[in-house]
């Protein structure tokens, strides 16, 4: 059965947002895509009512104000229960932000490709996985951050 897929990208790099966008279009074409500029912008959009739920997160780490790291951090630390399916999507393949990001419970770790072909492939596995994955409906991300829940 397949379902809408939406995503919070949480992406600095203009190119690399339109990049990721335009290859989610192609493989998942009714997905919605929420774009967040930084941590601190995507935590405003937990908080908010702009995302359907169920979501997940692809998650760059080298963004200004507040990177990837701390931005995984805040949401597995604001309740241990939170359910939002968060995937580091970086062109780091260091092994300390690898370990780093499991460290902190990411659901995946996947280092972007360097063309189109590889984004497709990427994220048409993302597409297939959304579509046979079962999302937890006890609590959201949102209700995570705020700690109301």
């Amino acid at each position: 059965m397949s379902r809408q897929m939406n995503v919070l990208l949480v992406e600095d790099n203009t190119l690399d947002a339109i990049m990721i966008q335009r290859a989610l279009s192609k493989v998942a074409p009714t997905a919605t895509i929420t774009h967040a500029t930084d941590g601190l912008d995507a935590l405003e959009v937990l908080r908010s009512d702009k995302l359907r739920h169920p979501y997940f997160v692809l998650l760059d780490i080298n963004m200004p104000r507040m990177n990837g790291h701390e931005f995984l951090r805040t949401v597995r630390h604001a309740d241990r229960e939170s359910d939002c399916m968060v995937f580091m999507f970086t062109t780091s393949d260091s092994p300390r932000d690898i370990a780093r990001a499991y460290g902190e419970r990411v659901n995946g770790y996947i280092i972007k490709p360097h063309n189109r072909e590889g984004m497709n492939k990427i994220l048409g596995a993302l597409q297939a996985f959304w579509n046979v994955c079962e999302t937890p409906i006890l609590k959201d991300c949102a209700t995570a951050v705020d700690g109301t829940g």
